[in-house]
């Protein structure tokens, strides 16, 4: 686990979005596991962006999660969702922009596309079976650049070198 006070998800943040931090989401970002520096950092700037939530496991022991998209904002709130082990996730969307979007979510099944026109919502149902970081966002026009990206975090037991999303390269003039 990562202490709050070492924790670099903090440290990048401005003097002015910690003020504004919620004191559950700083409880929350105690419990991410720990990854490389390269996830780290994006992961870092994505959580007080659009936010920071665990997936709820139901009776039925399918995990869900509500993320909405607020008006003029171009983010998913939470940005961040956390599963705490490996399994079926529920998605449900609420778009509230004035803008379509299409949600593009990983799988280790198969990929979902969940279109989501102006003032409406959307369900997918993804299967994430190991630990990692999946990355989703919206691939309409330039709305991934402008901040539509997301994550879904599955916690579990990762070994080290598996940890990075590319291996060590060769630097120039090393």
């Amino acid at each position: 686990m990562i202490a709050l006070s070492s924790c670099d998800y903090v440290r990048l943040l401005r003097p002015s979005v910690l003020r504004q931090l919620n004191p559950r989401v700083v409880r929350l970002v105690d419990e991410l596991p720990a990854v490389d520096q390269q996830n780290e950092d994006i992961v870092g700037r994505l959580f007080p962006h659009g936010g920071l939530a665990h997936a709820e496991v139901g009776k039925d022991g399918v995990m869900r999660s509500r993320i909405h998209i607020p008006p003029n904002q171009f983010l998913w709130e939470p940005s961040v969702i956390v599963m705490p082990h490996g399994g079926d996730l529920e998605l449900e969307f609420q778009n509230e922009d004035h803008n379509f979007h299409i949600a593009f979510l990983p799988s280790t099944g198969e990929r979902q596309v969940v279109e989501l026109p102006m003032h409406h919502g959307g369900r997918a149902r993804i299967h994430l079976d190991q630990p990692g970081l999946y990355w989703f966002g919206c691939p309409v026009a330039n709305h991934a650049g402008r901040g539509m990206l997301g994550l879904v975090l599955v916690k579990g037991d990762v070994p080290a070198d598996a940890r990075l999303d590319r291996p060590q390269q060769r630097r120039p003039g090393h």
